[in-house]
């Protein structure tokens, strides 16, 4: 068969890490409040980035008579700083559950040197009286928990953190994709419902409940900040915003709860044919330290919220009753890679639709003698590319060519789904070696 020759696409190949990321790996401490108090040993592990700026986590609590872990979402808001989430989500927890108590660990954790120069994680907290919503009492602990359940309390809400980092591997997980992906999870970890635009600007504005309050917001957009340390109360202007191509992260930074806790700042996203709405008063978001919204822009794409919830329910259905073959497992050395797809036999009417990482999903993609090109950026690790055929052409079974694009490296493939088979390909990036 006649290949085509020459692909052509520009993109900025510029995308390199210009240092490590100090933040993946394992931190821990061991806290002794008294010589003859219970000891609480605090472990963090903390994964890869996506984009950077979203670090899944995982935090394991440990005394004598008490053992749990908890997965939450941290959010980096400079170089020096990760956001904790609220929501710290229970895996396990023995011989009893603390329930709201994980809140009292909200703020940040602050990147310092000890006085060997060795990096510190400092946990500061936004100090609350109250949290907007019903604590724990003591008194509903069993009786012989009592004594440790106030001891990790007082560990939680007072006790000096500072974290030794003793693992430079970062944490793997299974569990990595429920904590980034709404859909792949039941819990809420920061994270709203991913939104589709059809425009690249959008406008920002504010509201508050409580005009009196104080309370002080940022805005971050694709790790640049937006607005730092607002205050609320104060006549804020509209501030315009331009998105990127692809997967953009906005985070609302909620930087303390004001003079009446907790915070109740609402930040209105404007795009010219829909408007969202990011709320501290909501129930879910109540104290909580950050909103997150995975904003997906691709110019000339139709891409409406409600055809996009139900194109992804057809997909993932399509790839839950078919096989899965894998075609092939590569390295790549570029961030960002392109895809073109094209058909170089008798173009006869073949239709995919592809799923990226679990989350990029992108149906009904006509495959013609003209390339359809599509940029893909790479997460650290271990990238997956389904391919699905949406029907099986005049001429059976659904064929295309795929080209996969990696700075100067190229590699072909054809690709032979029908309605009973899928393709995938694993893609691995390692950032570390950029």
């Amino acid at each position: 068969m006649k290949r085509t020759a020459f692909l052509f696409l520009l993109f900025n190949a510029g995308n390199v890490f210009a240092q490590t990321d100090i933040f993946p790996g394992t931190w821990a401490m061991t806290s002794m409040a008294q010589p003859d108090s219970t000891a609480v040993y605090f472990e963090l592990h903390i994964a890869q980035p996506q984009n950077k700026i979203l670090y899944p986590a995982q935090i394991k609590i440990q005394t004598q008579n008490f053992k749990a872990t908890y997965q939450l979402l941290l959010v980096k808001k400079n170089d020096g700083q990760l956001i904790i989430g609220r929501h710290k989500f229970p895996k396990t927890e023995t011989p009893f559950s603390l329930g709201a108590w994980t809140i009292l660990l909200n703020g940040s954790f602050n990147l310092s040197n000890d006085e060997k120069g060795n990096p510190v994680l400092a946990a500061k907290r936004i100090p609350a009286k109250r949290f907007g919503f019903t604590m724990p009492l003591l008194s509903s602990f069993a009786e012989d928990s009592r004594s440790t359940a106030l001891r990790i309390n007082n560990f939680l809400k007072e006790s000096p953190i500072y974290l030794q980092k003793t693992n430079k591997q970062p944490w793997r997980s299974a569990d990595i994709n429920n904590i980034l992906h709404t859909y792949n999870s039941t819990a809420y970890f920061g994270i709203i419902d991913t939104l589709y635009s059809k425009s690249a600007n959008a406008v920002i504005q504010f509201s508050e409940n409580n005009k009196s309050d104080n309370d002080t917001v940022s805005v971050m957009l694709n790790t640049k900040m937006i607005m730092d340390r607002m205050n609320i109360s104060a006549p804020i202007v509209s501030q315009q915003i331009t998105l990127d191509t692809g997967l953009n992260i906005l985070c609302f930074f909620a930087d303390n709860y004001g003079r009446v806790p907790p915070n109740t700042a609402k930040l209105n996203l404007v795009f010219p044919e829909k408007k969202f709405t990011l709320d501290f008063t909501t129930k879910e978001n109540m104290s909580a330290t950050f909103i997150v919204a995975k904003i997906y822009f691709y110019p000339g794409q139709n891409n409406n919220t409600a055809q996009e919830i139900i194109d992804r329910k057809i997909i993932t259905q399509k790839i839950k009753q078919r096989e899965i073959k894998q075609i092939d497992s590569i390295k790549a050395t570029s961030q960002e890679i392109t895809l073109a797809i094209w058909d170089d036999a008798v173009e006869d009417g073949d239709s995919i639709s592809l799923q990226i990482n679990d989350e990029i999903f992108l149906p009904g993609i006509a495959v013609k003698k003209k390339p359809k090109f599509i940029q893909v950026k790479l997460y650290h690790g271990e990238n997956k590319i389904i391919f699905i055929a949406d029907n099986l052409g005049s001429i059976s079974p659904n064929t295309s060519v795929l080209e996969i694009i990696d700075g100067k490296k190229r590699k072909s493939y054809m690709i032979d789904t029908n309605l009973g088979q899928n393709n995938s390909i694993k893609i691995l990036y390692n950032a570390e070696e950029r």
